[in-house]
């Protein structure tokens, strides 16, 4: 009306992945994958990894946007940050005592726990700002919120923006961890990939809790002791 513009902000909706199986799949395989659908590991939801998160960012669409963890004392948001040759954040998060509560305060990047394996690297990264602000991955067992463990960043953050990454093994009995920046006045833009280093920044790909149902069976061969098909099911992000 009158030439002006009207917008409704509209949420972001629940991803959905659509997966199949290679016609080569065998009964146990299969059977593996039912277990999910079948119930045989409870009602779920499940952490769900997809094939591309491992490599791109396995922190939720949400951590990587600014919802980083609780907002304690001298926690502020921020908006928009220049990154410089890295473009522009939307948003960061802001520490009004970063060298206070001993070895300094440390901001959560991320409100969830994301998922580790034995023996694969564990790369977490994030643009900080102030000289000496370091990242460090704490490490989990599969339900205390204790840390097992934890590795720091050897190399620390510069009075103007900078990527700062720390890189480590999962400590024995350790299934998830948490990436956390201290010592930083501004942060922003978390990752974490299965990697050896450090990789391209790419929004979060981590799904947190999803079911898995709508399976279905196709055979291609049933001969005894040969028997394959492919099962085709959908993973649906539910939190």
């Amino acid at each position: 009306m009158e030439g002006k513009l009207k917008g409704q902000a509209r949420p972001v909706g629940r991803r959905k992945w659509s997966l199949q199986t290679s016609a080569a799949t065998t009964p146990g395989e299969v059977a593996a994958l039912m277990g999910f659908v079948n119930g045989d590991w409870g009602a779920g939801p499940f952490t769900f990894v997809s094939a591309d998160a491992p490599i791109t960012n396995l922190l939720s669409p949400a951590a990587t946007s600014g919802q980083y963890g609780p907002l304690v004392t001298n926690l502020l948001a921020g908006g928009p940050v220049d990154l410089g040759a890295d473009g522009w954040a939307a948003r960061s998060v802001r520490s009004l005592a970063p060298t206070e509560f001993g070895n300094g305060q440390e901001i959560l990047l991320g409100t969830d726990f994301t998922p580790v394996r034995q023996g694969v690297a564990v790369t977490g990264s994030a643009w900080v700002k102030r000289a000496g602000g370091r990242v460090r991955l704490y490490w989990y067992g599969p339900d205390s919120t204790v840390p097992l463990g934890s590795t720091t960043s050897s190399a620390t953050a510069t009075s103007t923006w900078s990527r700062v990454s720390v890189t480590g093994l999962p400590v024995a009995g350790a299934v998830r961890c948490r990436l956390v920046a201290f010592e930083v006045e501004h942060a922003t833009r978390p990752a974490i990939t299965w990697s050896e280093g450090v990789l391209d920044y790419a929004d979060g790909q981590g799904c947190q809790k999803a079911v898995v149902h709508a399976a279905a069976r196709s055979l291609t061969m049933a001969v005894p002791a040969r028997i394959y098909g492919d099962l085709s099911f959908t993973v649906t992000e539910v939190g």
